[in-house]
């Protein structure tokens, strides 16, 4: 559950934004929608980071959209701004996963002609882990591209790739949260 926050934050993004109206678009490029999204929730991951842990988290994730045209018909283009806050808890110990300030916007959208549209997507921010007494244990920075093909006629998302990894520091969470766990 929690190796992919990122691909997973890009998938709701994705998902809520409706990304992919594929209709007309007007012969400027404006701003068809601004909003904002707020999202919480919790459950117990059942084989945390493969470890086969039963493992109690929270997540909360707002931040703010914007889905905008280009150029005189094609896809929508879509543009988040977004913090989550993921909160895990094992044995009475707590850790607390914060992406503060992430970028997250369509780079590039190819239509495949086949009833797909090819979407390069930049995610950029940095993430922090931190155990309850508030020491960082782990840091992720810089930015990735995933590749997803996504289906125009039902918005699924058919196939996800990273195709440019993290530039920036690239600590292993799952590893950092086991040790500090103590398993």
């Amino acid at each position: 559950m929690f190796k992919h926050t990122k691909t997973r934050a890009l998938l709701t993004a994705v998902l809520v934004g409706g990304l992919i109206a594929a209709g007309a678009a007007p012969a400027s490029a404006r701003v068809v929608e601004r909003f904002t999204i707020e999202d919480s929730g919790s459950g117990v991951a059942t084989d945390f980071c493969g470890a086969g842990l039963e493992v109690a988290y929270t997540y909360d994730y707002t931040g703010s959209s914007t889905i905008r045209t280009r150029g005189d018909r094609g896809p929508l283009w879509y543009h988040d701004r977004f913090t989550l806050v993921e909160t895990f808890s094992y044995d009475g110990m707590t850790v607390t996963a914060i992406q503060p300030n992430t970028l997250l916007r369509d780079h590039k959208i190819v239509d495949n002609g086949d009833g797909t549209l090819s979407v390069t997507a930049l995610l950029a921010g940095g993430s922090r882990l931190v155990g309850s007494d508030g020491k960082l244990l782990a840091k992720d920075d810089g930015q990735i591209r995933l590749l997803l093909v996504i289906d125009i006629a039902t918005d699924e998302v058919l196939s996800e790739e990273v195709i440019f990894g993290s530039t920036g520091t690239n600590d292993d969470f799952c590893v950092a949260m086991l040790e500090h766990w103590g398993v």
